[in-house]
């Protein structure tokens, strides 16, 4: 785990020779920084499903204290997923991003790429709620800034600065979440959440949870930014955060999941009534209609 926390400080300080390098290279060393970090966090990945759950702590990090990491199953798998998307995707975006030619435009999107790599790697890593929710907030501007490429057109800004607006309304959600976590337990992490589940209602902070989170998975009728960003983004990002980041919303709310202990019943049938609005609004077969 330390050699991972090294290796993602070496891919962040790498990051701005983007924007030395002519355009033609950009997407190359771009691709390069997505394949260390997707090989190197992998590694541990396999690892962790093979041996066990690893823990690392930083400590007394300026202005954060001791910043907890841990990679079990869960956040295994969906490292795993987020770097073979994102790497395909980085591929493909070598042949897409050849048309544009603004230099400033091009090394700030694969700056922001990277970053966005990297924070949704970080978010199923990091345990206490600050660090969880800088790295949280960064995969959500990075992704904002790769959907609006092609700012100088007035559709794609306005689904930028939609989708930008949304997921701080999430943002603020989480907030309330882990202040109401942190008031009531003393504690700042996601092991707070076994300690309040214990002793108190379940459902209403699994709700303020399930908010927050469910924005960026684009559960209905928590989605309306999300027909709008899509199309508005290059291509290879859409895929990106089709294929993945609006997977890091179903990440937390399995990381949540994992530690109610009463009103399970409750919560499986909401969830159970979400999804299926979702599926039902998403599709237009006969069958959705008819329900």
């Amino acid at each position: 785990m330390q050699n991972l926390i090294l290796f993602m400080s070496i891919s962040l300080l790498a990051l701005p020779v983007l924007i030395l390098l002519p355009n033609r290279a950009k997407a190359f060393w771009s691709l390069g920084i997505t394949a260390f970090l997707a090989v190197t966090s992998s590694v541990v990945a396999w690892q962790v499903l093979s041996e066990g759950t690893v823990d690392y702590t930083l400590h007394a990090v300026y202005l954060l204290g001791n910043v907890r990491f841990r990679i079990d199953a869960l956040s295994a798998v969906f490292m795993l997923i987020v770097n073979l998307t994102t790497l395909m995707a980085s591929i493909y975006g070598i042949g897409y991003m050849r048309q544009y030619k603004n230099r400033l435009a091009l090394s700030m999107h694969f700056v922001t790429y990277n970053l966005l790599h990297l924070s949704m790697l970080q978010v199923c890593m990091v345990q206490e709620m600050l660090p969880f929710l800088i790295m949280w907030e960064l995969m959500s501007v990075s992704s904002f800034l790769v959907v609006i490429f092609e700012y100088e057109k007035p559709e794609v800004l306005k689904a930028g600065l939609n989708y930008l607006v949304q997921m701080h309304v999430g943002v603020i959600f989480l907030m309330i979440a882990f202040l109401l976590l942190q008031t009531e337990t003393g504690l700042g992490s996601f092991d707070a959440l076994g300690v309040y589940f214990a002793s108190h209602p379940n459902f209403p902070l699994f709700l303020l949870f399930f908010v927050g989170f469910g924005i960026k998975a684009g559960f209905v009728p928590l989605h309306s930014w999300l027909p709008h960003a899509h199309p508005a983004a290059p291509s290879h990002v859409s895929g990106v955060m089709s294929g993945v980041m609006i997977k890091m919303g179903i990440y937390g709310i399995l990381r949540v999941l994992g530690y109610v202990q009463f009103q399970k019943a409750e919560i499986g049938y909401f969830i159970l009534g979400i999804a299926l609005l979702t599926v039902c609004t998403a599709s237009s077969t006969p069958l959705c209609s008819a329900i």
